[in-house]
């Protein structure tokens, strides 16, 4: 028997309690587990093993399937990983078969934003059955859902933002190449024209490091230029390449030693340029904190045929084997005035949102470790049928 049927609720308090947390929380998964705290008068009646009464907040991912637990109370246990159709379709409870967890959707705006998932499906049950308590689960569903929102608006502003810096950063190196020709220009003729050797090789080692900022300016363009499709079927090798690239130089820069191997033929997948070449950045970030630790700073970057369905980026660090936590940090942006992008950048990649990026091209993130060899991110995806190939790389 369920809270509701035992003692009276103050339904109003609760609603207020809900409403309070678009107020009070920085994050979405701060928000989440302030919404089960406010439910728990109506979730937790104190009957039962501890184990029955567990109960989790989760919302779908951006993959439109999986979901996302935000928060749990009570004994942690396995939740569903996706929603299926039949829940996100008519957003009617029902048992996943997967775990007999009794799945509650939380639909709100037209669509179902996430679910409820109780143990206790006759609890589940009951609680479903009071009109009063269904309505403090919609008010639930339309907190989660501003909350996603905000934080959507947020990744919004950044994206538009992030144009708008490519935008100044093309026009700068533009604006940059202008007087490299003329100084590099300069320096040839005067190359020619000194008579002293050891002034003529000064000369010609300043044209040289001149060569290479027209290097550096040119890959950074190449590399943020929109240069045509970026969803279809892509070869893996030349993403690698074409990252390990831009890259390479900050990489070299702090002592670490890169080397990359790739295969003798092309390693087609079907997966989203942009998408990829991010997970792959991110990835290789991680990499690079990672190496940091050790005597001999060194990473390596392979693309691996795992068998005739599978292919897959490996990155490996000579750090000390850590294997990380792949928990999505998407729902926890923040929104306070005291947040900024340099503090979040100095933070550990999002190997989470890599996981993610994957999942939705039908790949996955693994990860393994150990003292002697370091850490091996594999960034997994399925070949697509090479008779399909069309090369989409960056022009090098």
């Amino acid at each position: 028997m369920s809270a509701a049927a035992a003692v009276p609720i103050d339904t109003a308090a609760i609603e207020s309690s809900l409403l309070s947390v678009l107020l009070e929380a920085d994050t979405t998964r701060e928000g989440a587990t302030a919404l089960l705290d406010a439910l728990k008068p109506l979730i937790d009646d104190g009957a039962g093993a501890p184990e029955a009464r567990s109960v989790a907040l989760a919302v779908r991912d951006r993959d439109g399937m999986s979901l996302h637990v935000l928060a749990e109370a009570g004994v942690p246990r396995n939740w569903p990983a996706t929603l299926e159709p039949r829940f996100s379709m008519s957003a009617q409870s029902g048992v996943d078969p997967s775990t007999g967890a009794m799945v509650v959707p939380l639909r709100s705006n037209g669509r179902v934003i996430g679910a409820l998932l109780f143990v206790d499906a006759v609890q589940a049950s009951a609680l479903m059955r009071d009109r009063c308590i269904a309505a403090l689960f919609d008010t639930t569903a339309a907190v989660l859902d501003a909350l996603v929102s905000r934080t959507d608006a947020a990744i919004g502003g950044r994206a538009i933002a992030l144009r708008s810096v490519e935008s100044v950063l093309e026009g700068m190196a533009h604006q940059i190449a202008n007087p490299l020709t003329g100084a590099s220009a300069i320096a040839q003729l005067l190359a020619n024209e000194i008579g002293d050797d050891g002034q003529r090789a000064a000369v010609k080692q300043i044209s040289h490091e001149l060569s290479r900022a027209f290097i550096v300016l040119n890959d950074m363009l190449d590399f943020q230029r929109q240069n045509g499709a970026h969803a279809g079927v892509l070869d893996l090798n030349t993403i690698a390449e074409g990252i390990a690239r831009f890259r390479g130089y900050a990489i070299r820069e702090q002592g670490i030693a890169l080397a990359i191997e790739t295969t003798a033929s092309s390693a087609p997948v079907r997966a989203d340029a942009r998408g990829l070449e991010h997970a792959m950045l991110l990835t290789l970030r991680f990499a690079e904190l990672q190496s940091h630790s050790s005597m001999n700073r060194a990473l390596a970057i392979r693309i691996v045929e795992r068998d005739t369905n599978e292919v897959a980026i490996e990155i490996t660090d000579s750090g000390p084997g850590n294997v990380p936590a792949l928990t999505s940090g998407y729902f926890d942006l923040r929104f306070r005035d005291g947040h900024s992008v340099r503090a979040a950048s100095d933070q550990q990649p999002d190997l989470g949102l890599v996981n993610s990026i994957l999942r939705a091209a039908g790949g996955r993130l693994e990860a393994r470790g150990s003292k002697a060899d370091g850490t091996t991110l594999s960034l997994v995806l399925p070949r697509a049928a090479s008779g399909s190939y069309t090369a989409q790389g960056r022009s090098q």
